[in-house]
């Protein structure tokens, strides 16, 4: 049995940001921190001391007065707001004071927001994941539009470069953006002609943006599975699948999360996601696929892994999210646990124990 913890909470309260200068458009994509009351109340129900740092200034500060040796876990859910390795930060400078803290460490945190880096890897494993390229942004000019000749010229140096340029409909997506950011009707690329257009169009809507990777487009069927360990003892927690709704009213169709969909109450109306039994061929290899990936990445504690079918029916890895959101009764990994008889306070004590396995004995 656990005793009872001193756990420091490490989220982000967006008027604490504001409050240290950062404009509203910086700090626009903070939203994991919204579950930081109902993850004190869950660690509080269990008897745990809780310990709220609202934002990586106010860390920083308790770092600095060694405060940090008298926690015995941080429950870190830092999205980070500068940088390509944001969601890296807290991680780093909480490895760097040896704070044990939840959930993946510095490298694997900075390594899945990078969406290219992270299929090379999986590549690497033989994880099944679409073709891809990448366009860099800091290769080109800023004062002007790409033209279609440097966007293939940039894909060529993806050795699938060939068989995407060969293969439309393609899809494109910012390169290190989360919550399906970016993500809209249009990045459906189905012809050579829209290449440009719709990379530049990302491209202006999110000037820090790092750049952006077109992959093929997958087809099939479109899943998320929440997994709860670490390693070997990492398991599915469950699998939900996203249905687009077949309306005739819905102009034009959507087959993809986009980031209004996203964002908004009941998927903007453009898709139900629905709990699916791993009796159903499909969800259960959609499982085993994200599993694979979760441990090739080294993923630790909870989180989810998006999947989506190829039209040969094999599950490809879309996005691994080591730090899932979780708001209760509206983020995907407590539905998720919800659907399959995990409550909300089971899943945040399965992230803590599977936290304090990294920690030395004398503290369970």
């Amino acid at each position: 049995m656990t005793k009872h913890l001193t756990i420091a909470l490490i989220y982000e309260e967006p008027s604490d940001y504001h409050n240290h200068g950062h404009s509203p458009a910086a700090i626009a994509h903070l939203e994991v921190g919204a579950a930081a009351p109902a993850i004190a109340a869950a660690l509080q129900s269990r008897g745990h001391t809780v310990l709220r740092i609202p934002s990586i200034h106010a860390l920083v500060a308790r770092l600095a007065t060694h405060e940090a040796q008298s926690w015995d876990l941080a429950f870190d859910i830092t999205e980070g707001v500068y940088g390509p390795a944001r969601e890296a930060q807290v991680a780093a400078m909480l490895e760097a004071y040896q704070v044990p803290r939840t959930f993946s460490d510095a490298a694997t945190m900075a390594l899945c927001l990078d969406k290219g880096r992270t299929k090379m890897v999986l590549e690497h494993f033989g994880v099944p994941t679409a073709p891809f390229a990448v366009v860099h942004f800091d290769e080109a000019d800023p004062q002007r539009e790409l033209t279609e000749e440097e966007i293939v010229s940039m894909m060529h140096a993806s050795r699938h470069a060939k068989t995407l340029l060969a293969n439309y409909p393609l899809f494109a997506k910012p390169l290190a953006e989360g919550s399906s950011k970016g993500i809209a009707v249009a990045n459906k690329i189905l012809s050579a002609e829209q290449l440009a257009p719709v990379v530049n169009a990302l491209r202006a809507s999110s000037p820090s943006s790092l750049g952006v990777m077109v992959e093929m487009y997958l087809p099939g069927r479109e899943f998320t599975v929440g997994i709860a360990g670490t390693g070997a003892d990492a398991w599915v927690v469950g699998v939900d699948e996203i249905v687009w709704r077949k309306d005739a009213s819905a102009k034009p169709a959507i087959h993809f999360t986009t980031e209004k969909s996203k964002s908004s109450d009941d998927w903007n109306g453009e898709a139900d996601e629905i709990k699916v039994s791993r009796e159903d061929k499909e969800a259960d290899l959609a499982c085993h696929t994200a599993l694979r990936a979760w441990r090739a990445l080294r993923c630790r504690d909870g989180g989810r892994v998006d999947v989506r079918m190829d039209a040969s029916g094999i599950a490809h890895i879309m996005e691994i999210n080591p730090l899932a959101g979780l708001l209760p009764r509206w983020s995907q990994l407590p539905l998720i646990a919800e659907h399959n008889g995990v409550t909300y306070d089971e899943l945040i004590n399965h992230v803590v124990q599977s936290a304090l396995e990294r920690r030395s004995p004398k503290t369970v």
